[in-house]
């Protein structure tokens, strides 16, 4: 399972991405809408600040639980041209409510990030077959040489990024999964937490460890063995410290820090012990997060295009989705450029991956694109012709006469005393 955390921050620096031009239906999708909130109303009325729309802070998770509030979503729904806003930041608020928060139900988690699985489904086919027009902000200058490109590229730009598509898909299958595996009694029923399912917790249930070793200590490593048994005391005193609140004779009382104490979760109040969900119970909610995705898409004007192109239910939209997905990531990406510790994974990512815009066009077009490719970029690369090598056998070394095609952009095309050899990029260097 992908860090909700991270999710969530993916879906916020796309809103606030200079090269994304997000579009839902007849809606766009703008930072603007947000500044418009903030300079018009109160702090009170929405409680954003102008560093939630700060793109260089990429990593501010409290940003996101702002910018997704009722409060901003209620002010949103107010006005009619930021249909498109209100409806990404639902989604941003779903995502929280369906992972991240601990107070969630079972019932509602899997209903929250499933209908934000199928808003993004029907979001992304739809963009599949809308026509992009010459006029778009975002078209590519005629500089470029490959003019048939800009249609791709702008349709890649009305949409998120592939890693946060795939992480929402990833994640609510996996959630379906573990809830299964509880139902047959192969989990235990804490394995329904999904909150804890991030980084966060393990770096601190690390720093935890490490603070197990006393103030006089001078030793701060330690073992795999000794961290286990580490893990085991910090388990025990988790579990005193949940069930501090209820009244007994032998209860333990810790001091707690009073920023800590604010989001305390109390486990005996609200504990899970049974799980009462049947398969027909989730079938139903997967149902009805289905209605719940199909009213938001409503709500910016995607319905006749997709009841047009007959995906507007549930098996042909799944059917539909599982074709694209299948052949778009069956490709292999390789990243040969200079390595930039400046660059963040995050940012607005493949954005400039052609292999990528191919999930946007015909099922027939990606496949025979797939190979034009690799055939141009095959005939562009100029063979260096070594005539001072008089070696023929190369044993010991990448250099080879054949490659398989799918590996063409590991290797340089060379000429050895009139034959043709391919050399592995790590040894040319």
């Amino acid at each position: 399972m992908q860090d909700p955390i991270h999710i969530a921050t993916k879906i916020r620096n796309r809103l606030l991405s200079k090269l994304a031009n997000l579009k839902m239906g007849d809606f766009s999708i703008d930072m603007k809408d947000l500044v418009e909130l903030i300079e018009a109303k109160s702090k009170i009325e929405h409680n954003l600040i102008k560093s939630d729309l700060n793109p260089k802070d990429r990593q501010n998770f409290a940003s996101c639980l702002r910018i997704s509030s009722e409060l901003v979503l209620d002010l949103l729904n107010r006005n009619e041209n930021a249909k498109g806003t209100y409806v990404y930041l639902t989604l941003l608020n779903l995502i929280i409510s369906g992972f991240i928060n601990k107070l969630s139900t079972i019932e509602d988690r899997l209903y929250h990030i499933w209908t934000v699985v199928f808003v993004c489904r029907l979001w992304f086919s739809w963009i599949h077959y809308f026509h992009v027009t010459n006029s778009n902000k975002n078209t590519i200058s005629n500089n470029n040489n490959n003019n048939s490109q800009t249609p791709k590229k702008t349709k890649q730009r009305n949409f998120i990024t592939k890693p946060a598509f795939w992480c929402i898909e990833i994640n609510a299958h996996t959630l379906v999964y573990i809830i299964l595996l509880v139902i047959k009694k192969r989990l235990p029923i804490d394995a329904l937490n999904t909150f804890g399912f991030n980084s966060q917790i393990c770096e601190n249930t690390f720093r935890i460890a490490r603070s197990l070793s006393g103030a006089f200590s001078s030793i701060t490593n330690f073992s795999v063995k000794s961290f286990m048994k580490r893990c085991e005391k910090i388990s025990i005193a988790n579990s005193i410290k949940s069930r501090g609140s209820q009244t007994g004779q032998y209860s333990f009382q810790f001091p707690q820090h009073h920023k800590n104490d604010k989001e305390a979760y109390d486990y005996s109040i609200n504990n899970i012990k049974e799980l009462n969900l049947t398969e027909n119970d989730i079938e139903k909610i997967i149902n009805r997060a289905f209605e719940s995705a199909k009213h938001y898409v409503a709500m910016v004007n995607m319905t006749q295009l997709l009841k047009s192109k007959n995906i507007y239910s549930l098996p042909e939209l799944s059917q539909f989705i599982k074709t694209i997905l299948s052949i778009s990531s069956s490709k292999i990406v390789y990243y040969t450029g200079d390595d930039d510790s400046n660059y963040d994974s995050d940012d607005d990512e493949f954005e400039d991956d052609d292999d990528g815009l191919a999930a946007f066009d015909d099922e027939d077009q990606m496949l025979s694109n797939t190979f034009d490719e690799d055939e141009e970029e095959e005939d562009n690369i100029t063979a260096n012709y070594l005539s001072n090598v008089s070696r023929q056998n190369f044993k010991g070394c990448r250099i080879f006469d054949k490659i398989d095609p799918q590996q063409i952009n590991k290797y340089f095309r060379i000429s050895v005393d009139s034959s043709v050899k391919y050399i592995h990029k790590q040894l040319a260097c």
